[in-house]
């Protein structure tokens, strides 16, 4: 299955959480996760326009503070989701630094709580000396880039930590063999005829261009001979859970037949012990999540440091029994 994702980690697998995501439909890229900036260049930042903050764990936040700095004088708009307490997590890194000579810089900080209560806002602007601005938030925060969404669970691990899922909006295509069949020659219409689809405006009558010249057809009867609906590419990630049945419940439905998983493996299933204490998700609760969720493929990472050492082994225990082709072998690279 041909994937509409580019992703890339950002830190060793075994280092600090960061996933750097691209999708052929949307215009910019996001972040999952932001701890230590590793393998990620300062253009490529500036074209990020949210983040998703599992939780502020250092190891999951620290990369906040370059991401600052190499946005100050990009004029962008960043949005970054995070758990409860969030809005003071962003603005605790921002007071950290004196601003009195930032009055003209266009950069913005939009940080949006997600908590079981609701969800709430606030902006830290440039031009106001990156001071709080409390904004009032509804659900439609949710839709971000390009018709994208994201829906999202909190999942125990001693504090919330929020799994995200990144929902890529339904997608028509046109069967170029059929348009040759019926005589069709492509035109602006072909983008009436979809957005009139998207919109569900079955009676609508489109002009179509023909090898005969324009025509008119009826809706339904132009999109049954052409339009063609592909299944939508979600990506789903999971990080920083409790090996608990509550949590394994929660991580399956949100991550129900996404394209693309992208989960924590942290500890062997000898240290099943540690993973409790720990609040950590085995290499086998991970690979349950991943065959029950019916995810197509799967990205495992987080691993705990201790295992860098043993990496054969530890990879012979995370592979066994998986069908490499859906493996997404980022994992595996520094």
């Amino acid at each position: 299955m041909k994937s509409n994702y580019i992703l890339r980690r950002v830190n060793s697998p075994f280092d600090d959480s960061g996933i750097f995501v691209r999708n052929v439909y949307m215009k910019k890229a996001v972040l999952f996760d932001c701890g230590r900036l590793g393998n990620i260049d300062n253009s490529e930042l500036n074209d990020i326009s949210h983040v998703f903050i599992s939780h502020t764990h250092i190891d999951h936040f620290n990369g906040f503070d370059r991401f600052l700095r190499t946005a100050l004088l990009s004029g962008n708009t960043i949005t970054f989701f995070g758990p409860a307490g969030f809005i003071n997590n962003v603005k605790g890194k921002l007071a950290g630094y004196t601003w009195n000579l930032i009055y003209d810089y266009d950069v913005t900080f939009i940080a949006v709580e997600l908590t079981e209560k609701g969800i709430k806002g606030a902006e830290f602007a440039a031009k106001n000396g990156f001071k709080e601005e409390k904004l009032t938030l509804d659900r439609n925060i949710l839709n971000i880039n390009d018709g994208f969404s994201i829906d999202y669970d909190f999942l125990y691990h001693g504090i919330n930590s929020i799994g995200y899922r990144l929902k890529e909006p339904k997608r028509i295509s046109i069967n170029k063999e059929k348009m040759e069949e019926y005589g069709f020659v492509k035109g602006p219409w072909i983008r009436i005829l979809k957005d009139a689809i998207l919109a569900e405006r079955s009676n609508d009558i489109i002009n179509v261009e023909t090898k005969n010249g324009v025509q008119k057809f009826y809706l339904n009867d132009i999109a049954s001979k052409l339009a063609e609906y592909p299944e939508s590419q979600d990506i789903t990630y999971i990080t920083d859970t409790a090996p608990t049945f509550e949590n394994y419940k929660k991580a399956v439905k949100l991550a129900k037949n996404s394209h693309i998983l992208l989960i924590e493996a942290v500890f062997m299933n000898n240290d099943i012990i540690h993973a409790v204490e720990k609040k950590h998700l085995s290499i086998g609760l991970s690979k349950a999540v991943y065959k029950y969720s019916n995810s197509y493929y799967v990205s495992f990472g987080h691993f705990a440091p201790k295992y860098d050492r043993v990496r054969d082994v530890f990879f012979q225990e995370l592979y066994d029994d998986l069908d490499m082709d859906r493996i997404i072998k980022m994992e595996l690279h520094r």
